[in-house]
């Protein structure tokens, strides 16, 4: 009943065939009608706009307006303008989304975009592909809340990012990490033939695919042994942003287990990683033994430099060894050794 006609009938002014009648006329009208344009416009936390141009955002300045691309022409800008694409991705919000082609519901790489800074990347959840795995792995150290920090120099318009970069970025500390598979356990109740593959997603320049494979350990999908060299990634120019991928294989090439690790929750020693289902669902016992290995990237010919910075104490014990040897056994002097730069030295200046 409409808070006017209570008052009147409160206060004797109707009767019950008036009060009927008015009651017959009255239509409600949903309330968001009437709000005021300004408190409506207050309350957005994004307003969807069409894309006009990065140079034409910059001068707007507007953070709440969010523009939408499908892949195709994200990667367009990516290509033409990926500096300042990122720069965009500081100021406002941007939402990617699979192309009308994708009749099938396959995904794209969404890395590529997290590499941009986009905020919303869209996915096809139901295809449980390489894409959907990668963002399944992404965010499921946040507890699976949904959203994650980017890195602070996604988030800083003081800073020169290129998702294409070949070189270390200012700020960052480049990685080392090595992975070395020992052996499986309960990978499959089947006398099959099993490999496991490593791969790393990231910077295109941090991106190995398809590159580091075990040996096929034959009729033996219980627990078999593989005991390979350590798979070497040398230099990651942005940790943050890596993803560490296992995959154990049949030997027909058919997906046993998976298993996304996003490098910046990664723990050195030995491990045991438990494996996922291509749809991302715990398998109740599959795990592969790993030996894991992480280190602040070195360049060649300084790892002496290093070693003598992280242990000093060491450094100067093996100097000193080598001067009593001399001193003791062949009698000569300190003050007839030179102070002389070695060779490895000379190599990394040139």
């Amino acid at each position: 009943m409409p808070f006017n006609l209570i008052i009147k009938k409160n206060q004797g002014q109707l009767s019950e065939e008036e009060e009927r009648a008015l009651l017959n006329q009255y239509q409600y009208t949903g309330a968001t009608t009437n709000i005021h344009p300004l408190l409506s416009s207050i309350v957005n936390y994004a307003q969807p706009v069409k894309f006009v141009s990065f140079s034409h955002s910059k001068e707007k300045k507007i953070h709440y307006h969010m523009s939408s691309f499908n892949e195709n022409v994200a990667l367009g800008y990516l290509r033409q303008d990926a500096i300042e694409f990122v720069n965009y991705n500081t100021r406002q919000m941007s939402r990617i989304y699979p192309r009308g082609g994708r009749v099938d519901s396959s995904n794209y790489m969404p890395q590529i975009f997290w590499n941009t800074g986009c905020q919303m990347v869209s996915l096809n959840f139901q295809t449980p592909d390489l894409g959907m795995q990668l963002n399944q792995g992404k965010f499921e150290y946040n507890g699976n809340s949904g959203f994650l920090l980017k890195p602070d120099f996604l988030r800083r318009s003081d800073k020169y990012f290129d998702p294409f970069s070949e070189s270390p970025v200012d700020g960052v500390i480049a990685a080392y990490c090595s992975i070395r598979i020992i052996s499986g356990q309960f990978l499959s109740e089947k006398r099959i033939g099993t490999y496991v593959e490593v791969d790393m997603y990231g910077l295109p320049t941090d991106t190995i695919r398809r590159e580091f494979r075990t040996k096929t350990i034959p009729n033996n999908g219980l627990n078999p042994v593989y005991n390979e060299d350590p798979f070497v990634f040398r230099k990651i120019i942005l940790p943050d942003l890596a993803c560490l991928r296992i995959g154990v294989f049949e030997e027909t090439g058919k997906l046993i287990g998976q298993r996304v690790l996003p490098l910046d929750g990664l723990q050195a020693g030995y491990r045991h990683i438990s494996l996922r289902t291509e749809g991302n669902f715990p398998l109740s016992l599959s795990t592969l033994f790993c030996h894991i290995v992480l280190k602040t990237y070195v360049p060649d010919g300084l790892g002496d430099f290093v070693d003598a910075l992280n242990n000093p104490k060491e450094f100067l014990t093996r100097e000193e060894k080598r001067l009593k040897r001399l001193q003791e056994r062949l009698g000569i002097d300190e003050k007839e050794i030179s102070v002389v730069p070695s060779d490895k030295n000379k190599a990394s200046n040139k």
